[in-house]
């Protein structure tokens, strides 16, 4: 049978069901376009990166981690670095940068409260708050990022202030009055960039009845404007108002039967943390956002940081010596010999300073005095480790550079026992605090006032 020379002698072709449609083919190509987009703008990135000026740079990436006193001065440099320090994402951005602690606020009575720095560049420009509207000098209650919350007992007023600005805001007292001189306030703050208006939290630790050793909670946010009391309560013996700190978004108190005991203002949560040592010698702080206790064991200061189950996990032991960096308090550490010959008394002397620095050495480590030294509260992004020693010297060490810093107290007025002070632990930003519309109080929170 002949074949029709028109027609076709293969076979029909067979369509591939694996072979990329149209449709598919079109998506391919729009994801490979997408890939060369980015990848053409990460390079242009790094281009503008390399080719950018060093004054932008330092604009952008080096002033967060300034303190606020240099900051200011930097305004006149250009007009962009002015706008940039007076950006709030700026303000924001300072307080979420990773700093260490820039002093101490100190309260003595009757002497008045003052900012004790332990840099020269990162002190407050009013070291008595001079710029409050209270009739005496506040004392500082606690303090979270450079926001401080204050409180003048001649005036029965309360305020939130950033005391490297001087800017401030007055908020209402607690709806229980306080039965003691100094109340239990911590000021809770969230130092994430998203909070660039500066809003913050007052957590208010008061005995339920006196002589209970139960303790309720107060909040107060600049969000709502008022004051109320929380449903958790809390065994708290003997707690300590000065010792309050915030750390992870909780505020923290010790108390004299050596525990700490925690509130959580957003989840209502109670904790209750045992001391790990000495509960005479301890103090609580916090570093990386963690509650960390320092404890005195012998000649050491061994610092541990609370876990996620309650329970707490070394961190670092520093020796006192090494804080201190020096023998206190001063005394002759060696004695040179008389001797007729010169060359004789020269090599003696030699080998004496040899020997007597070991002996210097050896007499810091063994000879120092326990009772001098106290723990105080410290903060910031690592652990720094902060002693009150000798009556006036204020040590801080860092656990990690191990390097230390230091500062005075004052020798006036005479006859003040610094080692009875309160100590609020303060670091200096420039995060703006929040306007306060004041609210009226709830309901059932009426009866509580």
């Amino acid at each position: 049978m002949e074949q029709d020379p028109g027609s076709d002698p293969s076979p029909p072709a067979m369509s591939d069901p694996d072979a990329p449609s149209s449709d598919d083919a079109e998506q391919l190509r729009a994801y490979r376009e997408a890939a060369r987009r980015r990848l053409r703008e990460r390079v242009g990135a790094i281009v503008r990166t390399i080719r950018a000026p060093l004054s932008d740079v330092i604009r952008d990436h080096a002033l967060v981690h300034l303190p606020p006193a240099a900051s200011a001065r930097l305004r006149l440099v250009h007009p962009s670095w002015a706008r940039a320090l007076a950006s709030p994402l700026f303000a924001s951005a300072h307080a979420a940068a990773p700093r260490r602690v820039s002093g101490l606020f100190v309260a003595a009575p009757p002497a008045a409260g003052w900012f004790l720095p332990l840099d020269a560049a990162d002190t407050v420009p009013s070291p008595s708050l001079a710029f409050l509207p209270a009739s005496s000098a506040p004392a500082v209650l606690s303090s979270s990022h450079g926001v401080a919350c204050c409180f003048s007992p001649a005036d029965d007023a309360y305020f939130v202030c950033n005391p490297a600005t001087e800017s401030w805001e007055a908020v209402p007292c607690p709806p229980c009055r306080i039965t003691w001189p100094r109340p239990a306030i911590v000021v809770v703050f969230d130092a994430s960039v998203y909070n660039f208006g500066g809003d913050f939290t007052l957590v208010c630790a008061f005995e339920s009845a006196p002589g209970s050793g139960i303790y309720c909670f107060a909040v107060f946010t600049s969000v709502t404007g008022a004051w109320w009391v929380a449903d958790a309560v809390a065994p708290a013996e003997g707690l300590i108002p000065e010792s309050g700190v915030a750390a992870g978004g909780m505020a923290w108190w010790r108390t004299t039967i050596g525990t700490a005991v925690g509130y959580n203002p957003v989840t209502g949560r109670v904790q209750l943390a045992v001391c790990p040592g000495d509960s005479a010698q301890w103090e609580i702080g916090s570093a990386a956002g963690r509650l960390h206790c320092a404890v005195r064991a012998d000649g050491d200061v061994m610092v541990f940081r609370l876990d996620g189950h309650g329970g707490w996990e070394a961190a670092a032991t520093i020796s006192i010596a090494e804080i201190l960096q020096r023998p206190w308090p001063p005394y002759p550490a060696y004695e040179l010999t008389e001797s007729d010959d010169d060359d004789a008394e020269a090599g003696n002397r030699a080998e004496q300073e040899r020997t007597g620095a070991i002996a210097a050495v050896a007499a810091n480590r063994f000879r120092m005095p326990g009772d001098d030294v106290r723990l105080l509260p410290f903060q910031g992004a690592e652990v720094e480790v902060v002693l009150l020693a000798g009556g006036r010297r204020v040590v801080a060490f860092d656990a990690v550079t191990r390097r230390w810093r230091e500062a005075v107290l004052r020798s006036e007025p005479a006859g003040t026992d610094w080692g009875a002070a309160a100590y609020a632990a303060h670091t200096n930003t420039l995060v703006p605090i929040a306007p306060v519309v004041l609210m009226e109080p709830l309901d059932d929170q009426e009866a509580a006032s």
